[in-house]
C-alpha cells in the first residue's frame, strides 16, 4: 500500500512539474554554430490481470501485476555550419513492481533496482544538404519509421517501451513530387553502449542486418503512392544461458527475410482519408524453409462536420496478416521482426502474443470525439479472427474481442496526461480462454 502511494505522489510531482517547464533552449556559439538542449519525462502507472490467456488455457497466475515504469530523456543538437548538426540523447527508465500485497513480485528478487539502466539512445551526426541537391545523410543511432509502422517501426522491441532506435545510416533524396529513401543498419542483439545495466537484457532475437530502400511519389493531395523492399539477416547462435530476457524466442531464429510491398493512401476530400498496403515475404528461415508470409492492411477515416458536437471522426481497419500452416513444409506466416512492439497504441495483445504479430485477421472499428480543445476520447472495437488453428487450440477460429479507450487531456502545451484502458474478451481459439483486463495512466512533460 505504501509504495502504491508513492507511485501516485511521483506522479503527482511530475504534473506539478509541468507549471515550471518551458521546452527547449537554444544558445549560439558564434560562427554560426548553435546548441540545443531539452528533454521530457514520462510517467506511466500500469497493470494487468495474470489472466492472459495462452492458446492452451493455461489457469490463472495470481493477482494482478501493478508497476511504475519512469523514462527521462535528455537530448542535445549541436548545430554547425553547412547545415551540418549532431544530436545526442541519453534515455533512462527505472521500473518499479508493486502488485497486491501478498504478492510475490513484490519480494525484491523481482523488482528493477534504480536506476535500471542509463542508454545512449541516439548518437549521430546529420547532412541536411548534402551536395546541395535535396539529399541528406544521418550516420550513426537514429530513429527510422515509415507509414503506418507495419514494415519498420521498432529496433529494440525488448526494451520494453525505453527506445526504438537502429544503428546504421540513412540516405534520403527529396523533391517536390518524391522521397526516396535508403538505409542500411546492424542491430546487435545485446546493446554495447549501456553505461548503467541492471538488467543485462538483449534487445533483439538475433544480430539483425538490414537494408532497404522506401520510395513515397505524391501524385496530388487525393493519391499517393509508397513503394518498397527490405531485405533482413538474422544471426542468432547465442546459448540459450544467454536467452535471458522479458519475452524469450526460440534459441536459433536465424533467417533470410526479403519483404516487398507498396501502399496507396490520400485525402479523396476534407472529410475522406484512406490507406491500402499489401507486403509479401521471401526467404528462408532456421530451418531451411521458404519464407511466404503476407500482410494486407486496409484503413479508412470519416471526418464529420466540425459543426457537429465534439467534431467526431469514424474509422475502420481490415488487417489481414497470414499464419503458419502445421501441414506443410513452407513458412506462411508473417514475420513481423521489425515491427514488435504495440501497434495500436494499447498493450495487452502485445503482451499477449509476446509482440509477435501474424496469424491475425482483425476487424477494427473506432471513433475520435474532441470533448473540449484540450480533451479528447477515443474508443475502439475489434473482432480478431485466425487464419490458421492447430491441435493444441480449442478448435475455433475466434480469438476474441478487444474493447479499447483512451482519454487524453493537453494541460499545457508541454504536459500530456492519458488514461487508457483494454479488455479482451477470449473466443473459441481457447482451450479455456480467460478474460483480460489492461490499464494505464500516463504523463508525459517536455522540457
Amino acid at each position: 500500500m505504501k509504495k502504491t502511494i508513492l507511485s501516485v505522489l511521483l506522479l503527482f510531482v511530475v504534473l506539478c512539474a509541468g507549471q515550471y517547464a518551458f521546452g527547449e533552449y537554444s544558445f549560439a556559439l558564434g560562427d554560426d554554430f548553435r546548441l540545443t538542449l531539452g528533454g521530457d519525462i514520462r510517467a506511466r502507472y500500469e497493470g494487468f490481470n495474470r489472466d492472459v490467456i495462452w492458446v492452451d488455457g493455461t489457469a490463472k497466475a495470481g493477482p494482478a501485476i501493478e508497476y511504475l515504469r519512469v523514462r527521462t530523456r535528455v537530448w542535445t543538437r549541436l548545430e554547425m555550419p553547412d547545415d551540418i548538426s549532431l544530436n545526442v540523447r541519453f534515455a533512462n527508465r527505472w521500473h518499479k513492481v508493486s502488485s497486491h500485497i501478498n504478492d510475490p513480485n513484490d519480494n525484491g528478487a523481482a523488482t528493477w533496482e534504480f536506476p535500471d539502466e542509463v542508454v545512449l539512445d541516439l548518437l549521430n551526426i546529420h547532412f541536411a544538404d548534402l551536395l546541395g541537391s535535396g539529399l541528406s545523410l544521418t550516420l550513426g543511432r537514429q530513429e527510422l519509421g515509415f507509414g503506418n509502422g507495419m514494415l519498420l517501426s521498432e529496433g529494440t522491441p525488448y526494451d520494453q517501451g525505453r527506445t526504438v532506435y537502429h544503428d546504421g545510416a540513412v540516405l534520403r533524396y527529396k523533391t517536390e513530387t518524391d522521397v526516396v529513401t535508403l538505409f542500411s543498419f546492424y542491430n546487435e542483439w545485446k546493446d554495447r553502449l549501456v553505461f548503467i545495466n541492471d538488467q543485462n537484457r538483449r534487445l533483439r532475437s538475433g544480430d539483425i542486418f538490414t537494408l532497404g530502400t522506401y520510395w513515397t511519389h505524391k501524385v496530388d493531395a487525393r493519391l499517393n503512392v509508397d513503394v518498397y523492399y527490405m531485405y533482413n539477416d538474422v544471426h542468432d547462435d547465442y546459448p540459450e544461458s544467454r536467452d535471458s530476457c522479458e519475452r524469450n524466442h526460440p534459441v536459433d531464429t536465424s533467417l533470410s527475410l526479403h519483404t516487398v510491398g507498396g501502399r496507396v493512401f490520400g485525402r479523396i476530400n476534407d472529410n475522406f482519408d484512406y490507406s491500402l498496403e499489401l507486403a509479401r515475404q521471401g526467404g528462408r528461415n532456421n530451418q531451411g524453409r521458404h519464407n511466404q508470409g503476407m500482410m494486407a492492411d486496409a484503413r479508412v477515416r470519416y471526418h464529420l462536420s466540425q459543426d457537429i458536437i465534439f467534431t467526431p471522426s469514424l474509422g475502420l481497419e481490415l488487417l489481414s496478416l497470414t499464419g503458419d500452416k502445421s501441414d506443410t513444409r513452407k513458412s506462411e506466416g508473417w514475420n513481423s521482426l521489425m515491427t514488435e512492439c504495440p501497434l495500436w497504441r494499447e498493450e495487452l495483445l502485445p503482451i499477449m502474443n509476446n509482440g509477435v504479430w501474424t496469424n491475425l485477421n482483425m476487424y477494427r472499428g473506432d471513433v475520435v470525439l474532441k470533448l473540449t480543445e484540450r480533451l479528447t476520447f477515443t474508443g475502439a472495437l475489434a473482432a480478431l479472427v485466425a487464419n490458421e488453428t492447430d491441435f493444441s487450440t480449442g478448435g475455433g477460429r475466434y480469438l476474441g474481442t478487444l474493447f479499447s479507450a483512451f482519454l487524453d487531456y493537453k494541460l499545457l502545451d508541454n504536459l500530456a496526461l492519458s488514461a487508457e484502458a483494454a479488455h479482451f474478451k477470449a473466443g473459441d481459439y481457447y482451450v479455456n480462454g480467460q478474460d483480460s483486463v489492461w490499464a494505464r495512466l500516463q504523463v508525459m512533460l517536455m522540457f
